[in-house]
């Protein structure tokens, strides 16, 4: 500062506007705080005095004003935002300058993203799908207006209190059919989410098509708590984008339906043309998902990704395959062989035990209770011999305690967890509710102290203000999810012990919890 007048043009003020600086440059709001900043500029939280309406105020520095793409890029996003008006995407209300600054007003969101969110642990599989057809519906809506987003992903979608979603930051939206304020060649968006067409710096290439694969990797993350593609470097994750295949998201998240992971892993098809058509068809594949519909998406298998990688890399998988083959093979066979045979077995207990918690077989025929259990028999059967090769592998430790869950044997589902922790290195919040749903098949005063316990651990663990009423939202999607049963029951009266609050949020969970608890009577 000099001379007590803000100098914002100078680089010291670059994203640095204290909220009583920026009200002596805006006197038409109340600054409250800084909450965040887009892709071009800083976002507050204001209040517009002239109705006293509390709004989300966007910022663009008059240093980055000093381009004309960066202005023309922020005057743009306004406008965009104001043709669409839908209640998954934020809304702007005006736009205007004052003085050097550039800003425009919108509805003020209260809630998290989903990054905030998914750093609890991941979504349960029918919660990501609710709210992955909901941003879809969203986006076909701006598609029909001609307009693409560019950057979904988990950090510009919030949650709103009441549960519902919303999609934020129109920063590198553009128009269809017109030109790009983007550099041919150069990248925009963020790596992790990007389509290959848009890694590539495709001039023209960057559509509708591309917000879908946004979209998929963004569920990609909320079922699995992972982003579909890491590297040390950002030139390793763009590469990782263009030349392999994320890992299946079963394998990050055993009990992820496979209906659900292949409509996610179909939205993220590599080439444009084996994604959905439109952001409207993968709503619709994900709303049969949650009906218990079959879903359009192929089902993945094994010789199918392969054969998929073989035709992207057609000479390198040629050459590859041939040096090794000469130069390792008897070598390869014998040590495979055994690794081979284990990881089968991992694998056929882990679809054993999805299979043992769907009600339908894949010809859409009712499971007999019968059935079921003995799907989850053959899972902890399979579990048990890779234990006998493989003791400190912990991975069928976790298999086998879920097949136990579906069986009843808690106290045996709890040892095996317990197992898991020591191998794993830990526990985490996942495991925790895993741990409480066997704890609450249990009876006796020890198993109700360990309830207790592992509650009060959740709720020092939920990253928020909400601890309490996080784990009963939990709690409660974990038992709607679940068969009904004492465990169910028991479940569900301790979220209700949870919910703390007099607000909506909390008056329709305990609904929820009074619903859950009738339909299991």
């Amino acid at each position: 500062m000099t001379g007590g007048a803000p100098q914002f043009g100078q680089r010291s003020e670059f994203y640095t506007f204290a909220p009583e600086t920026l009200a002596q440059e805006l006197p038409e709001f109340t600054i409250q705080r800084e909450v965040g900043k887009g892709s071009m500029g800083i976002v507050y939280d204001a209040v517009r005095k002239q109705d006293n309406h509390r709004v989300a105020l966007k910022v663009l520095p008059p240093s980055l004003t000093l381009t004309e793409r960066a202005l023309a890029r922020f005057l743009r996003e306004a406008e965009l935002m104001e043709k669409v008006s839908h209640p998954a995407i934020v809304r702007a209300l005006e736009h205007g300058k004052h003085g050097r600054l550039h800003y425009f007003v919108m509805e003020f969101v209260d809630g998290v993203t989903l990054e905030q969110r998914v750093k609890n642990g991941p979504l349960p599989a029918r919660h990501a799908a609710e709210i992955g057809a909901q941003v879809a519906r969203a986006l076909h809506f701006a598609h029909e207006r001609g307009i693409v987003h560019r950057d979904i992903k988990p950090g510009n979608l919030m949650l709103r209190e009441d549960g519902s979603v919303v999609i934020t930051d129109f920063g590198l939206a553009r128009e269809t059919g017109t030109g790009s304020l983007t550099e041919s060649g150069a990248i925009v968006g963020t790596p992790i989410y990007m389509p290959p067409e848009q890694v590539l710096g495709e001039r023209g290439g960057v559509g509708t098509k591309s917000d879908v694969y946004g979209l998929g990797a963004t569920l990609y993350q909320l079922v699995t708590g992972s982003a579909p593609f890491q590297a040390e470097t950002a030139q390793g994750v763009l590469k990782a984008v263009l030349e392999h295949d994320p890992q299946p998201a079963s394998a990050l998240q055993v009990d992820l339906p496979t209906a659900l992971e292949s409509v996610i892993h179909k939205a993220m098809e590599k080439e444009p043309a084996r994604r959905y058509g439109t952001a409207l068809e993968l709503a619709e594949d994900l709303e049969r998902f949650l009906r218990g519909d079959p879903v359009l998406a192929p089902r993945r298998s094994r010789l199918r990704r392969a054969v998929r990688v073989i035709a992207r890399h057609k000479m390198i998988a040629v050459g590859t395959f041939l040096l090794v083959a000469l130069t390792f093979a008897a070598w390869q066979l014998h040590l495979e062989r055994g690794r081979w045979h284990l990881e089968t077995q991992l694998a056929e207990a882990g679809s054993a035990l999805l299979q043992a918690a769907m009600p339908y077989d894949e010809q859409r025929r009712p499971r007999s209770q019968e059935q079921r259990d003995q799907l989850a028999r053959d899972a902890e059967a399979l579990a048990d011999e890779v234990l006998a090769s493989s003791p400190k592998d912990e991975r069928p430790y976790y298999l086998r305690a879920r097949a136990r869950q579906r069986l009843h044997d808690h106290k045996g589902a709890l040892l095996d967890l317990e197992a898991f922790e020591r191998l794993h290195g830990g526990t985490t919040v996942d495991l925790l509710y895993i741990k409480l749903f066997s704890l609450a098949g249990l009876e006796g005063e020890r198993a109700d102290a360990r309830m207790q316990e592992t509650v009060q651990l959740l709720i020092r663990l939920e990253q928020d203000e909400r601890g309490p009423t996080a784990c009963a939202e939990r709690l409660v999607a974990i038992a709607e999810e679940t068969e009904a049963g004492i465990e169910r029951l028991r479940v569900l009266e301790l979220a209700r012990t949870l919910v703390t609050g007099e607000d909506l949020t909390a008056k329709a969970l305990l609904g929820r919890i009074d619903a859950a608890i009738a339909a299991g009577k």
